[in-house]
């Protein structure tokens, strides 16, 4: 790691998503204030121009250049490799950042040492609760969701 150390650590990785990594990069600066922050974006190999519009357009991201897909996992680990954040948010490129979203997870972290890691509540576009897997699943853990029993 780096050693000028940033509040937060952005890291987003992408494979021929350069319209929706266009919006998710426009959302996050747009959005996230009172933090000393840093976007790492790392390309696995993008043939539709994603690198070049992150160069043109936002010119601050950090951009690691895949020269083939490596996946999503070793795209993420390289980039904490080099990040300097206390924290680090792996955001999707299709994520839209709303609001106050980040400040309000490093305040929550801040205030909770014990906790090693968090989700963001996660919305669909009309704005409801996007449902996703709580819990491993099991044939148990299934029928509870199928059922709204949490």
């Amino acid at each position: 790691m780096n050693a000028e150390r940033v509040d937060v650590s952005i890291i987003i990785v992408n494979w021929n998503t350069r319209d929706l990594l266009a919006q998710c990069l426009q959302s996050v600066y747009d959005t996230v204030n009172g933090l000393d922050f840093e976007v790492i974006v790392v390309d696995n190999a993008s043939a539709d121009g994603s690198v070049a519009m992150v160069q043109e357009r936002f010119p601050r991201v950090q951009l690691i250049e895949n020269q083939e897909n490596i996946g999503f996992a070793a795209a993420n680990n390289q980039a904490m490799q080099i990040s300097r954040g206390n924290y680090v948010w792996l955001l999707n490129s299709d994520t839209i950042v709303l609001n106050d979203a980040l400040e309000k997870m490093v305040a929550f972290m801040q205030a909770h040492p014990e906790i090693g890691a968090i989700s963001s509540r996660l919305l669909n576009k009309d704005g409801s609760l996007q449902d996703f897997p709580k819990t491993y699943p099991t044939l148990i853990n299934e029928l509870s969701r199928a059922l709204y029993i949490y």
